[in-house]
């Protein structure tokens, strides 16, 4: 359980960190005339949807380069073995 609620911070924090850099929110404070603090958080959500979506572009382009490579590398193993072998 402990680890669970350890986990949900660290995402929490993980998300407020890279959406501050990412500009996926802006936090605005005002102090009216009455002394009272009003605090305004603005969420850009199609910057995050965008965001998000290129990230799992990246990813998915990603294990597919990394199959290739091991496909070929199977291959050519392969190939190494058979020669070997006569």
């Amino acid at each position: 359980m402990r680890n669970l609620l350890a986990f949900a911070a660290f995402c929490v924090l993980a998300f407020v960190t890279i959406g501050y850099f990412q500009g996926w929110y802006m936090v605005k404070a005002n102090i009216s005339t009455d002394g009272n603090r009003n605090v305004n958080i603005d969420f850009n959500t199609k910057k995050i949807t965008a965001d998000i979506g290129k990230g799992t572009e990246f990813v998915q382009e990603k294990i597919k380069t990394l199959e290739e490579n091991e496909k070929k590398n199977v291959s050519a193993h392969e190939e190494t073995g058979s020669k070997a072998q006569r």
